[in-house]
């Protein structure tokens, strides 16, 4: 058997109700913006469902997201995992309470692999998160990015997206791409050995149109020229 349709014409928790009544085994294939969503039934037992990386109430959640997309369900078809148990209705309300939050800071946060890094010092930001939030600002080290540090703390990635949202628009957290993290710090190392080989030869020009040690006729007392002196001299020529 093979029935296809759009969520517009049959929403996602209606077409779940569907299959579940009629008690058959296969997967409903969810085909909307980004990567597709699989959900595994056994006999209109709902036990499995896969989005990109995402699996259980995490990926159900991101589906009930979708405003518009076209469904699939193919008989037949299995699963080896497992990862929804218990209550259905329970998993129902609250992938749908996920979804609704996580339309409120998707705009900030498109996907989990965005890493947080600080704006400023974290004593400055401290007195700026509420205590609620300290367990996540205690997480930024501008090299974990968001799913990384949901699962550290053991906390549903929403929550985590939430307090990052919120440290963001507090300006007190860049919310930026891998990517742009190895750009960034490129840019720095760039920055850093141009100094330095700036320095450098500027201590060897200094050093190349220093006077030997010759005592005049009569000597004039001053003191020594230091290495400051020679670079300001370089820079003044």
């Amino acid at each position: 058997m093979k029935l296809h349709g759009t969520i517009e014409t049959f929403p996602l928790r209606e077409l779940i109700e569907m299959v579940i009544y009629s008690s058959v085994t296969g997967m409903l294939v969810i085909l909307g913006p980004g990567k597709a969503g699989e959900l595994f039934f056994r006999d209109g037992l709902l036990y499995h469902v896969k989005r990109g990386e995402s699996t259980g109430i995490d990926a159900l959640a991101e589906l009930f997201e979708f405003h518009q997309a076209r469904f699939e369900f193919i008989s037949g078809i299995t699963s080896e995992r497992e990862t929804l148990w218990g209550s259905l209705t329970g998993h129902l309300q609250h992938a749908e309470r996920q979804a609704m939050r996580w339309r409120q800071v998707r705009a900030y946060v498109p996907d989990l692999k965005l890493i947080p890094s600080l704006l400023h010092a974290y004593e400055a930001a401290l007195p700026q998160v509420g205590p609620a939030h300290y367990p996540v600002l205690n997480e930024i080290d501008g090299k974990k990015n968001l799913a990384e540090i949901a699962e550290h703390l053991g906390w549903a990635t929403i929550d985590v997206a939430e307090a990052l949202v919120q440290m963001n628009v507090d300006g007190l957290v860049d919310l930026r791409k891998p990517d742009r993290v190895a750009r960034t710090k490129r840019d720095e190392e760039s920055v850093t050995s141009t100094k330095s080989g700036l320095f450098d030869r500027m201590l060897a020009r200094a050093a190349a149109t220093r006077q030997p040690d010759v005592l005049p006729t009569n000597p004039v007392m001053r003191e020594p020229q230091n290495q400051e002196e020679f670079i300001l001299k370089v820079l003044r020529t």
